[in-house]
């Protein structure tokens, strides 16, 4: 075992222990108004006049794209002025996405779902690639965080993590390579000691849970809130939960007697990736655009209509203010620096 890897991996477990604790009071938060993020140019009170894109990096239907509706379509019907329609863009692969949101012109009529860590992730391992500099972003707000399970086909020979931890050459499948499902996977595979090959390039979760079923791959890594659906429908099994037991939902009832990595003695693996949904805008927003996105974002997200949606869409929701989620950004900024070149080498 790689022992400045599994450093590493204990400082991540007790942060993300300390996000997860913290969430409840991060609900009390008010959404507050001002940033010395944006810029300083604006001045007096500003409103959209005209439609606001919203940009997600993948493509439909996957998690991302799920809380990406259901915000834009609460917050359209809430907090817009009358007319002002919040339009969903699907942009993958996720290179290109993450580019769009950060290039777009800083007037308040782009905004767009982060996916974190993979943004770090991508811009270390491949800055030629990589057109953005994630400390850079106008942070609105963040709405989830989501650890990770490994999962199998429902019909599949191995019944737990052991007896994938027994058997030599393994398959597993998923989306871009820097991807934070991805990132969790390397972890999985380097820390569980599993000798497994990973196939790359998969357009979602709905693709990669096709190719698990169709045998493309023996088992995944995906987040816990991402396929509920394929769990209740019985298409695959969870066999290992990789987050801390404060990030266990208790609106997933299907994950509450799945083995965590801890009990099965992998400690350093619990919440060593944890996925962020932030809600971000291009960098240099004037202030007075960003105080009135992040508190449209805000409010939404803490809204009685936004927790009718997610309890309909069975989503757990971790609503942040812009501080709050500025905070868990930054640190698993430093985090990233740290892991990913432990899972390139």
């Amino acid at each position: 075992m790689n022992i400045e890897f599994s450093r590493g991996l204990r400082r991540r477990r007790r942060f993300s222990s300390v996000l997860a604790a913290g969430a409840v009071a991060v609900l009390a938060i008010a959404g507050c108004s001002s940033s010395n993020t944006a810029s300083d140019s604006g001045s007096g009170e500003w409103k959209p006049d005209k439609d606001i894109d919203w940009i997600v990096p993948y493509s439909p239907g996957g998690g991302f794209d799920v809380y990406s509706r259901g915000i834009a379509e609460v917050m359209q019907q809430t907090k817009m002025p009358s007319g002002v329609n919040v339009v969903i863009r699907n942009m993958p692969p996720l290179p290109q996405g993450i580019t769009q949101e950060y290039t777009a012109k800083p007037d308040g009529y782009t905004i767009g779902i982060l996916p974190m860590p993979a943004a770090i992730a991508q811009q270390i391992q491949d800055p030629d690639l990589a057109k953005w500099d994630t400390e850079k972003f106008t942070v609105l707000g963040s709405v989830d965080e989501n650890a990770y399970v490994v999962y199998v086909a429902a019909d599949s020979p191995y019944q737990t993590i052991d007896d994938l931890v027994a058997k030599k050459g393994l398959r597993s499948l998923t989306v871009e390579e820097g991807s934070s499902s991805a990132l969790a996977g390397q972890a999985a595979i380097k820390e569980l000691g599993l000798d497994a090959t990973v196939t790359y390039g998969a357009e979602g979760s709905a693709d990669v849970v096709t190719g698990l079923l169709r045998g493309d791959a023996d088992f995944i890594v995906y987040g816990s809130t991402d396929l509920t659906g394929f769990v209740e429908s019985g298409d695959i099994r969870p066999v290992l939960f990789l987050g801390t037991e404060e990030q266990r939902p208790d609106t997933l009832p299907w994950l509450k007697d799945v083995p965590s990595a801890d009990s099965k003695g992998f400690p350093n693996l619990s919440g060593a990736v944890t996925e962020l949904r932030l809600i971000v805008a291009p960098p240099e927003l004037p202030e007075n655009v960003a105080t009135y996105l992040r508190d449209a974002v805000y409010g939404t997200m803490t809204s009685p209509e936004f927790a009718d949606w997610a309890k309909t869409a069975k989503r757990p929701i971790i609503p942040r203010d812009w501080q709050a989620a500025t905070e868990v950004m930054k640190n698993q900024i430093e985090q990233m620096k740290e892991l990913v070149p432990t899972l390139q080498s």
